[in-house]
């Protein structure tokens, strides 16, 4: 496709968005119009197909997908399109190809839709607010920045957001259920993360009084849900390969640093330079760009250790599953500050629980249980 038809479809893509969102906050039309900036800058940039591997390659595994699906050839393998074709993400992007948007705005549709359910929730329409409180929210959500960012790119990091904050806001459970599956498709060891944070934090809740939380009660369970993450890398790893092993790790002061190093979005600190496919100066001012990975983990944890008191079961929850996320995270080959934005959005609805009372009467809310 050229770049014009291209540029043409992206037009067409922002005027429908616009029209459906048009009695919405204005934050959602203001995601749609950056949006559209930003796809039409990287497309004139790199082209409609050097675009594809602008910042990730993944954009181009997903188009791929997307085009493998539309011929229906994988039906013939269902374990490898389970597998490899990530199709929560790529199935509807698939559809919208269908009907002529080209492959890679198709992926980018589908994440820009993603993108403004998650906002939805952090914004509710059942709220009147001002509009400094709505930048604050979606800043404190990952909606601003890095959000608009991923959403102008063919990866799937906005829909991991919207099924990861649907999971931790406790939904019915065959809702819950359904959310796991998703997430498996897409990223399996988030989905094990969750689930294993689930289980803790329910049996926690039946064996301890509720909101009674100390800061030494919160470190500890910092600590050892990132064990519980170090040690289920050890499972996984096992799995794979299908036999026992305990093992595959690096003990020791390191591997602690870089626990805390991921905690706060900051993995490119302790990695191997020739893991980085940017020298750190660019990665630096990546952060400085996108600062809501650092932010928004900081400031979740400080609000913690500040106010244990204001720790409720979904903020637990949250927590717990991150912490054993970013445990296990620290031992795999593609640690990137990618693989902690699913949760960014969900600590920004547990920032608001924290410190917003009025935010409680909110359905979106994170409310005590």
């Amino acid at each position: 496709m050229s770049l014009t038809m291209y540029l043409a479809q992206v037009t067409g893509v922002t005027a429908v968005l616009l029209v459906l969102i048009r009695n919405q906050s204005w934050i959602l039309q203001a995601q749609v119009s950056v949006w559209a900036l930003a796809t039409a800058v990287i497309a004139t940039r790199f082209g409609v197909t050097g675009q594809l591997y602008f910042f990730s390659n993944d954009q181009f595994s997903h188009v791929l997908a997307v085009n493998i699906l539309r011929d229906f050839v994988w039906l013939r393998d269902m374990d490898f399109a389970l597998k490899t074709m990530r199709l929560p993400y790529t199935l509807p992007a698939a559809l919208l190809h269908e009907v002529g948007i080209e492959a890679a705005l198709a992926c980018k549709t589908v994440s820009l839709l993603c993108l403004l359910r998650v906002t939805n929730e952090l914004v509710s329409r059942d709220i009147l607010i001002g509009w400094r409180e709505t930048i604050t929210r979606a800043l404190l959500g990952g909606c601003a920045l890095i959000g608009t960012f991923f959403s102008a790119l063919a990866l799937r990091e906005t829909m991991m957001m919207l099924l990861t904050t649907s999971f931790l806001r406790r939904e019915p459970v065959v809702q819950r259920l359904l959310t796991l599956a998703l997430l498996s498709l897409l990223r399996p060891h988030l989905a094990v993360c969750l689930a294993i944070g689930a289980l803790i934090v329910e049996g926690h809740k039946r064996l301890c009084r509720p909101n009674q939380h100390s800061v030494f009660g919160v470190l500890a369970i910092v600590v050892l849900s990132s064990f519980v993450g170090w040690l289920l890398f050890s499972l996984l790893l096992s799995l794979s390969i299908e036999r026992p092993l305990f093992g595959g790790h690096r003990w020791g002061i390191q591997p602690i640093i870089g626990i805390a190093s991921n905690y706060f979005g900051l993995q490119f600190l302790t990695v191997p330079p020739e893991t980085t496919s940017l020298p750190l100066q660019s990665l630096l001012l990546l952060r400085f760009m996108l600062f809501e990975t650092v932010l928004i983990p900081c400031t979740f944890t400080l609000l913690i250790i500040t106010r244990p008191h204001r720790v409720n079961h979904q903020t637990m929850l949250v927590l717990t599953s991150f912490a054993i996320y970013v445990g296990l995270i620290t031992n795999t080959d593609f640690n990137s500050f990618r693989q902690n934005i699913p949760f960014i959005p969900a600590m920004g609805l547990a920032i608001f629980a924290m410190t917003e009372q009025r935010l409680r009467k909110s359905k979106f809310a994170v409310t005590h249980s």
